[in-house]
């Protein structure tokens, strides 16, 4: 099978793999489309750690199981369900998971062997393309969680950044009703595709003070605006990972009492409450690729970010 494979430091070739025996407890995918993520990128250009080569990449996809033919989304956080996280419910933070694309071969290649349990069937009219944005969506569903409770009509929210992660995020609060959202970036389509998903205020940075503020970039910068501008009582959720640091001032977070809230991936029913909500999302706003193309489409991402909210590989 044709796999986009990471072989070494800043090394992406596409080649030919065997294709993947499935366990008793999988199933096998043949892959229909694959998001290529900022975390990828980056990782990949900075050799992180993180993914170890020689590894096939990829966490946002969808396919066909290649035993019924089904249209499918797949789950690619793999909990271990026996550890104290996973028994409180919090298996996105499981103690012993695996990720697909990251600790084991993901959806950048033909066919990926999955675990039966995360795969779940499209609704009829979702495309794959809208069936590999789930996993964004899921993150976006889970950071909403996070702040629930502050997620009233009334409440005035910032979202920084308007790439795959902000219009997922976006999209998720107008799905509960919050209608006075503001969403920054620094790329003006990118504005242009979240006034289009309805953002109530569009710019390049935030002004004004908010009730909760969803940083979906991560630099010290935009972590330091993300509590700076909270109300009192305030919250703020951290899900980009661009940068370690932060410029964020501790003692105004404690004299305002301004909380500020990691976020990290989904839990299965999360995953499961973003599936129909990317029926709200404009094919229009992707960038459709080969995955032949996927080295040059990598090289073209690290050299900036694209006026497109997500580009997808298609195998």
């Amino acid at each position: 099978m044709k796999a986009l494979l990471y072989a070494g430091p800043l090394e992406l070739v596409v080649t030919d793999l065997d294709v993947p025996a499935p366990a008793e407890d999988e199933v096998l995918v043949r892959v229909a489309a694959v998001g290529v993520c900022g975390s990828e990128v980056e990782g990949f250009a900075t050799q992180s750690p993180f993914r170890k080569p020689p590894l096939v990449m990829g966490h946002e996809f969808a396919g066909h199981r290649v035993d019924d033919g089904t249209l499918v989304t797949v789950n690619p956080l793999v909990a271990c369900g026996d550890c104290g996280n996973c028994r409180r419910g919090k298996t996105n933070i499981c103690d012993n998971r695996s990720i697909l694309g990251i600790h084991r071969a993901g959806g950048f290649a033909e066919y990926v062997a999955v675990p039966r349990a995360n795969v779940l069937p499209l609704p009829a009219g979702v495309s794959a393309q809208r069936g590999a944005f789930v996993e964004p969506m899921a993150n976006a569903v889970h950071a909403a969680n996070l702040v629930a409770d502050r997620l009233v009509p009334n409440a005035r929210v910032g979202v920084i950044g308007a790439g795959m992660l902000g219009i997922a995020v976006l999209l998720v609060l107008r799905s509960r009703g919050l209608t006075d959202i503001h969403v920054v970036d620094l790329v003006e389509q990118r504005l242009a595709i979240a006034v289009k998903a309805g953002a109530g205020h569009t710019g390049q940075r935030l002004t004004g003070t908010f009730d909760v503020i969803l940083d979906t970039v991560g630099t010290a910068g935009t972590r330091a605006d993300s509590v700076a501008l909270l109300h009192p009582g305030g919250a703020t959720v951290w899900l980009g990972l661009h940068a370690a640091e932060s410029d964020a001032d501790c003692r105004a977070m404690i004299r305002g009492e301004k909380a500020v809230l990691g976020s990290f991936c989904y839990t299965a029913a999360e995953f499961a409450a973003a599936v129909p909500l990317v029926a709200g999302v404009d094919e229009d706003w992707l960038e459709l690729r080969d995955l032949a193309d996927g080295v040059e489409v990598f090289e073209t991402l690290m050299q900036g970010p694209s006026a497109h909210i997500k580009t997808m590989l298609l195998p």
